[in-house]
């Protein structure tokens, strides 16, 4: 198993990957499946653009693209942007070292904070989380003002 640094031109790589992680936030979200149904990779590589830097590492194996982990930096502040594994190579140290290659690079980068944001509906992977040091300091809740309140 390869951990590689790929150049963002190569980014589209790992659309299956990252269409598979927003699936499995559509299937498991409560409150915010519409959001995951329309949103797409594009989308997500458009949101980066306004970021100083982003790093992409993924995890090969026998050439096939088993992981990948979304790193970015603005201001100082680092950010786990998406991280997945394939069901199949989890529990392998796959995403720990997806991570720390991550984090690596946010901190050559100047980063003095990092954060990670957890979709609702996925708060299995705060066990994952806490094993790296990341603690959980704010809830979020979110109302889309357009909708009726009863």
């Amino acid at each position: 198993m390869e951990i590689l640094k790929i150049a963002n031109q190569d980014i589209h790589r790992i659309k299956p990957l990252w269409e598979t992680l927003n699936q499995h936030h559509l299937e498991h979200s409560t409150h915010f499946k519409a959001h995951f149904k329309a949103f797409t990779f594009e989308e997500r590589l458009k949101q980066l653009e306004s970021k100083d830097g982003v790093a992409v590492f993924v995890a090969e194996e026998q050439a096939e693209l088993v992981g990948y982990c979304m790193a970015s930096i603005k201001a100082h502040e680092g950010e786990i942007d998406s991280i997945f594994v394939k069901p199949i190579y989890r529990n392998q140290m796959v995403g720990e070292r997806l991570i720390q290659s991550a984090e690596s690079w946010l901190e050559a980068s100047g980063a003095v904070k990092l954060i990670v944001c957890v979709a609702e509906g996925n708060e299995q992977a705060f066990g994952f989380y806490n094993r790296h040091d990341y603690l959980q300091r704010y809830t979020v809740f979110e109302k889309d003002a357009r909708e009726e309140t009863g």
